[in-house]
This record gives structure tokens, sequence and C-alpha cells, in this order.
């Protein structure tokens, strides 16, 4: 059995590998397994290094190998579009590699939504064929809250792309615009079989992209995580 962690921008993950199958961890903060059959701890981080050393000692668990998975150049089928590979962000490279070997042969978009959202594009032969990244649905209405004066929140979010009747709507509905409008452009502009869906917000964008043949994959990054356990 191997853990596997992943350290988002605001938010720590984990899940259970064992068998060839995973299991989400709902909270790391009370792990509760029998440590003895753990074999391994696989980990991303997007965040400081000093996270994972928090997380370390947090865990307890000094008679397990520690393996922090970076992005290459290339593996498990998957060739890097970056000049120096380990710039592109983990969770994008584990999100590819998992894409690639669960839809073999096929020209896959693959959208991450969270804090940020990426969007990636990989051929059918497994060539990562570079992406793009904007803010998130949250990130983006924390950007102008921040920076205006006289936009307040609403503690209600309703997620609609109708024309808003008040500031808050008006924000909400066009933050949404942009995301789905990026994901709507993506597609138009290198179309391929599916659009892998993962991430915080991968259920409230699916709703308005049912015209487009979206494959909703809570578990991307895990899955991604779990080749390294071989």
């Amino acid at each position: 059995m191997f853990l596997l962690i992943d350290i988002g921008n605001t938010r720590t993950k984990a899940a259970l590998y064992k068998n060839g199958a995973l299991s989400l961890i709902t909270d790391i903060d009370k792990l509760e397994i029998d440590k003895t059959v753990l074999k391994g701890v696989i980990i991303a981080s997007v965040g400081a290094e000093d996270q994972i050393d928090s997380l370390k000692l947090q865990l307890n668990l000094p008679h397990v190998e520690w393996i922090r998975v970076k992005s290459q150049a290339q593996l498990f089928g998957v060739t890097n579009s970056y000049a120096i590979p380990e710039k592109l962000g983990v969770d994008r490279w584990l999100g590819l590699i998992a894409a690639k070997n669960r839809f073999a042969n096929e020209n896959l978009l693959i959208i991450d939504a969270g804090t940020a959202v990426t969007i990636d594009w990989l051929t059918a032969e497994g060539c990562h064929k570079g992406g793009w990244i904007l803010p998130g649905l949250q990130l983006q209405q924390k950007a102008v809250l921040t920076n205006t004066a006289r936009v307040k929140p609403d503690n209600e979010y309703s997620a609609n792309l109708q024309p808003g009747i008040n500031t808050a709507e008006g924000l909400q509905s066009g933050c949404l615009a942009a995301v789905v409008g990026a994901i709507q452009l993506a597609w138009q502009t290198h179309p391929g079989q599916k659009i892998i869906l993962t991430g915080g917000d991968s259920v409230i964008l699916s709703q308005f992209l049912q015209l487009l043949p979206v494959v909703i994959e809570p578990l991307l990054i895990f899955h991604g995580l779990s080749y390294f356990c071989e």
C-alpha cells in the first residue's frame, strides 16, 4: 500500500493506492492506517519545500521512503513540451501521464480547474503541445474584490451565465463566462476526441460544457501518482 499526496496551491489532498485501486482520504490530519504495511509515500507539490517537511513531521512515517515526483522530459509514454522539463507544473505533468494511459490513442484536452485553471493539449502519440494558464473562478473574483473599492462579495455562489442584475451576480457570471469561454476556444482551436476535466470546479464547469465530449476525472492527479508506485 502506498500513500499518495498532492500539495496544491490551497489544499493538501491524499489517497491510498492498493492492488491497483485508489481510495480518497477525506482528512489527512486524521490519517488512520496500519503504518507497518505502508510501502512508501509518493508526493507531488507545487508549494514550498517546508510544506513537505511539516507534513513529514505530522505524519510520523520515518520507516518509509518519501518520493517526490518532478516533471521530466519523457516518461510513461508522454513527451514534455517544455525546453526545461521540470518547469512544467508537476500537477499538469501528472494529469498528462494519467490521461495518456487512461485514454490511449486519443487527442485530448486536459483541464484542471482549481485555484488556477490549466488547459493542456496532448496528442494521441503522447506529445504535450503546450497549454494555457488562467485564474480559477474564485481567484478571478478575489482579484476584482481586492482591487476595486465598491464591489462587495456575495456569500451565495450562483453558477449561471445569465446577465447579472447586481454587481455580485455580474462578477460571478463574468468569471464563469471567462473560464467556460476559454475552454470552448481551446477546443475550437485544437479539437480532439475528449476533454478530461478535473479539479475542484470541474462539476460546476461541466454543466456549461454539455455539448462537448467531457469526461470528469476527479482523481486524475492521483492516477498519475499511482504510476510511480510500481
